[in-house]
Parts: C-alpha cells; structure tokens; sequence
C-alpha cells in the first residue's frame, strides 16, 4: 500500500465563484409506490437474515494480528495473581489474539486483547434473479438501531428503491420498497434519521418525458411513508439526490445536480423543513459548462455545511470539488482538485470535523493504477491540512466512498480495495492526522465487483458498514455489518 500524508499552507485547486440564485421551489407528490410493510420476522423469499460471520482480512499494526472471531469489546486485567501473562500486560497470552499493553480501542489492538475491525455480526438481502443488490447509504440512531437504502433489481431495465432497518442486533425491523410509474431505474442514493427515528431517504425516480427526477421520501418510525415529493429540473433530463443531512434544527438538506440545458448539470442544493417545504434551493455552475455534480454533504457544529462532489473542468475531464456554504445556503468558498494524469477524479463522501473543518474522499484516475483512494482534511477556511492517496493492499487499487469521524475524533473510511484481481469492501480507521490504526477487508465467495458505500460510527463504539458484496450465489447483495471499534 501506498499513501502520502502530507500537511501544506495554501488550498489545493482554484477557489470558484459562488453562484446562489434561488430556485422556484416545486415540490410535486408522486405515487405508484409499492412496499413490504413491516417485516417481523426478519426474512423473506430471497433474503438473508441472521447471516453467520463472515471471515475478515485485518492488515493490523505491529503487535497485533487478525481475528474471525465475534464478540463485543470489553477491558481486559493487565494483571493475574497467578503471575501469568494477562490481558493489558503486552504480553501475548494463551487466550489473547494481541496485547499491545494499553486499554485503548481503536488503535488495532482493543482493550479485550482481540483486533480492532473484526466483524461482529453481518446480514446480506439478494432479490433473488441473480441480478444486482445493494446499499448505497446508512445512518445510525442514538438507540444503535441501522438504517440502509440502496436498489434491489427486478429485471435489468426495472431497479426499485430499496430502504432497511435493523435493530443493534441485527435482527430486522422493517423493509420499504418504492416502484415508480415506468417500472424503470428508481434509486435511493441517501437516508438520515432523526432524534424521533422519522426516516427520509433521497435518490431518483425515472418519469415519462422527464428522465430521472429527485425523489425524496419520509417514513414514520415503523417505516410507513409520510409524504414523498419530486423535483423535475429545468431542462427536464437528468435530475438525481445523492446525499442527505439533518441541521441541528431538524430542516432536511438534499444534494445532487439537475440538468440545464446548453450547460449539462448543475450543483443542486435544497433545504427543506420536516413537512417536506421548500426553504431555499441553491446551484453551484463550474465556469466551463459541463457536468458538474454534488454528491455527498455534511453539516458542522458550527451550522455551516460542506459539499462534496465533482466539476467538469475543459480537457481535465471531472476535477473533486468541494465547497463550504452558510446557514442559508450562501457559497462562502470552493477547492478543485485534479489528478496528475488529467482524467476523472471525484468526490464521493465529507464529514464535518470538530475544530470547524471536513474531511473529505473519494476517487483518483490515474494510468499505472486506474483507481486511488482519496482522503483529505481542509480546515475551515479550505486550506488543506493533510491528504492520503492509497492504492490498496495489493498495491493494484483502491477507492473511497465515504468517511465520517468516530467518538475519539478518529476518521472512519469506507470503499473497496483490489484484492489480485477482485475488488472487495474495505473499511480503515485513520488518526487525527490521516495515518492509519487499522484496515479490515470484507472477502466474499463472488468474484464480482463488492464495495462500501457507507461506514457511521454507533453510540456504543462500534462500526455499521453498508454497502454490496458478491457473495458468489446471486450476484452482488445488499450487506451490512457491525465491526469493533
């Protein structure tokens, strides 16, 4: 594995002008819904449920080693009265899989003496025909309850929005699917859950002579839907969400991008309040006209809200941008960045750091290794504080979908790295400073493309990751997985 860390005083890329025209805000309901309903049992026809542990890959820190094994974390002795090696000692023992002689967890080796970033409990959901399933966004709520939305496909042409919960034990709670009117490609990209476990999930919906429309849905706590509204751009094409947070007044922020005509896409950022009223719609224009996308966004302590995506730069291709945006959506300032080898590089994931500034990540384009994970800090004024580029454990590839920061401050990574020639999920834990405690990779029996899309700290220390995994039987699944710290 590759990575660079490096801190610098000046912001990488060009700052853009802020573009805050307000949109008219039409908010229309859509129907043709379908949904399971509540799911008391946890199964059905063509789903796993309760699925045994799934071995586990750890590249581990010197002095400590992997482990399969379940279980939750709990402190161990540093000492016996026998006098023999015991637990917090830094002595390896006959029970012990590493003891690195602190009571931390976290730093790869945990306070029980077993590896940080084993896998505690996983479940996985496949449509059953042998086509294409998966999770493309998570939340936790302040109960440890999991939330995932994402796609299950019906046929090839017919994907439906697809949203799970499950409690902390991974006992399944309820199941939702939305099929719109064509029967076409319907995702959802996104989903937050509030204090009151009220749900809102955010994607696309495909509609006649529209192409793909926003859709944004809210359920109740039983996961029965509330209220569902659409939003059709301009030029009446290519309209999607791709990322949701909640203020800390309980408004609802949508990101994504429509489509304008003569100008390909546009940043499109919303707020919306509880009952799904429009508050204010902002854009963000690149200065060449072409596809420019928001993909993920996050909201500070402080209120301020950072945007993550991509701008379509002339020749280069897609350059990562991010943008920082007051309360009322004002575009306060905005970084590109662009890969050495000028090809697509992109943005998928920012969490909002405790001393006011983002990490954010991503995808690096490059020749020798087509793909690069990308993880950087920027303070709060979009001066860069530290970057990793990381080309995997196999040194082949390796990309980055989401991060956000656990209880301690630490970054949580989630996304894929290149295992010989497949690619499987993987989840890190960086410090402070971008240097890595711990990486886990998910193997699964597929030889298919697996990844994840989401990883959340939960309240009692513990990590849900959520995303696709092939498990060699019916293609790629929808999987989720709770880890230690």
């Amino acid at each position: 594995m590759v990575a660079a860390v490096g801190a610098t005083g000046c912001a990488g890329g060009a700052a853009d002008d802020s573009r805050g025209d307000g949109m008219p805000p039409p908010a229309m309901s859509t129907s043709g819904d379908t949904s399971t309903g509540v799911d008391e049992l946890g199964t059905s026809s063509g789903e796993s449920s309760g699925a045994p542990v799934l071995p586990t890959t750890s590249d581990q820190p010197e002095g400590s080693t992997s482990s399969s094994s379940g279980g939750e974390s709990s402190s161990g002795e540093s000492e016996d009265s026998t006098g023999a090696p015991a637990c917090g000692d830094g002595q390896l023992g006959a029970d012990e899989v590493c003891d690195d002689g602190n009571p931390v967890d976290g730093d790869g080796c945990n306070a029980d003496c077993q590896p940080s970033g084993r896998l505690l409990w996983s479940d996985s959901y496949a449509g059953g025909k042998v086509l294409a399933d998966e999770g493309l966004d998570c939340a936790v709520d302040e109960f440890g309850a999991i939330y995932v939305a994402g796609f299950t496909t019906v046929t090839k042409p017919d994907e439906d929005v697809w949203t799970r919960s499950w409690g902390p034990d991974g006992a399944v709670l309820w199941t939702q699917t939305y099929d719109g009117a064509l029967g076409a490609k319907d995702r959802g990209q996104a989903i937050v859950v509030d204090a009151s476990q009220l749900v809102y999930v955010a994607g696309h919906e495909n509609v006649e002579l529209q192409g793909n429309d926003v859709w944004v849905r809210k359920h109740a706590a039983d996961g029965t839907p509330t209220w569902t509204h659409g939003y059709d751009g301009p030029a009446s094409a290519s309209d999607a969400a791709y990322g949701a947070a909640l203020t800390a007044e309980g408004d609802l922020l949508v990101v994504g991008a429509h489509s304008v005509a003569g100008q390909g896409q546009d940043i499109w950022l919303r707020k919306l309040d509880g009952s799904g009223a429009v508050l204010w719609t902002r854009t963000h224009a690149g200065m060449a006209g072409l596809g420019d996308v928001g993909r993920g966004l996050t909201v500070g302590d402080d209120g301020y809200i950072y945007v993550v995506g991509d701008e379509g730069v002339t020749a280069e291709g897609s350059n990562m941008w991010v943008g920082k945006f007051d309360a009322d959506g004002n575009e306060l300032w905005s970084r590109l960045y662009a890969g050495a080898a000028g090809l697509d590089d992109n943005l998928y994931g920012a969490a909002a750091t405790a001393d006011g500034g983002v990490v954010v990540c991503g995808i690096e384009r490059s020749v020798a290794v087509p793909v690069l994970s990308f993880v950087r800090k920027y303070n709060g004024d979009g001066l860069i504080v530290w970057t990793v580029i990381d080309d995997g454990t196999g040194d082949v590839g390796a990309s980055c979908y989401d991060v956000d920061i656990a209880a301690d401050g630490d970054v949580l990574v989630g996304g894929s790295t290149v295992d010989v020639t497949v690619t499987r999920p993987r989840i890190q834990r960086l410090d402070e400073d971008g240097g890595e405690l711990w990486s886990t990779t998910i193997p699964g029996a597929g030889t298919g493309a697996s990844q994840v899309r989401c990883v959340r700290p939960a309240p009692d220390g513990t990590i849900v990751a959520a995303g696709g995994l092939d498990d060699g039987v019916d293609g790629r699944d929808v999987w989720v997985g709770r880890l230690s710290p």
